[in-house]
């Protein structure tokens, strides 16, 4: 695994999702280490200096894929306190900040059937993964479940399009609370999802911290092993 490196980057765009979700693409002004799909940054709006502390940060997963590092580097926000707004604030396109990275171990093994399982913007870890398919042209067996609470908070559908699309064994099921997007109405059922379940799937978690906690202890009582289970909770 690579070492974290400190990375100035500039803003190259700023896509602005609903009013409190926005992704930053960044321009790295330095070497990027390698990193694998699901792993994630630091990143930081005060200025560092080598030989001072590093600044207050906060991590966010990575939404590049894996060969991008050397010409952007991708994040996606919620807005969820003070330095997430400031984030939101302040951050445009040539604003300046720092980065370092890699860090994580919410990894994909290639060999294996996964089951993704995401809560609104906890689509995020998947992104660097869903790229790195496409480039591949992978036909990894990957389902992708994805719960919403409304039309406005369905992130990268055009990327998911693109899935569906040109990997064979590629799936996706839609959940919308209020039924305003294409898809299931209602919420995500971690007993149907496993039920659904190829026989020795990886199982990954993301989103809200009470969905992650009621789906990993469902999952226990189903009698899924812990290692088959992998949670995405460095928040």
């Amino acid at each position: 695994m690579a070492s974290p490196v400190k990375i100035k980057a500039s803003v190259s765009e700023v896509v602005r999702h609903t009013g409190s979700v926005a992704s930053y693409h960044f321009k790295p002004q330095g070497r990027v280490p390698k990193f694998h799909a699901g792993q994630f940054l630091h990143l930081a709006l005060d200025e560092y200096q080598p030989n001072e502390q590093w600044p207050e940060s906060r991590v966010f997963s990575i939404a590049s894929a894996p060969s991008e590092r050397h010409e952007e580097l991708a994040v996606t926000i919620s807005v969820k306190g003070r330095f997430t707004e400031r984030i939101f604030q302040t951050l445009e396109n040539g604003s300046e900040c720092w980065l370092k990275l890699p860090y994580g171990e919410f990894l994909f093994p290639p060999d294996k059937h996964l089951i993704l399982i995401a809560g609104g913007v906890g689509i995020t870890p998947y992104l660097s993964l869903l790229k790195q398919m496409l480039e591949e042209k992978s036909e990894q067996a990957v389902m992708l479940y994805y719960g919403i609470r409304s039309a406005e908070h369905y992130l990268f559908g055009d990327l998911i399009k693109r899935c569906e699309a040109e990997l064979p064994n590629f799936g996706k099921a839609v959940y919308c609370e209020d039924g305003s997007a294409p898809g299931e109405k209602g919420v995500l059922n971690i007993v149907a999802i496993h039920a659904a379940a190829p026989s020795g799937s990886l199982f990954y978690l993301s989103g809200p911290p009470a969905m992650i906690g009621t789906f990993r202890k469902r999952l226990q009582d189903l009698g899924v092993e812990a290692e088959r289970v992998r949670v995405d909770d460095w928040e």
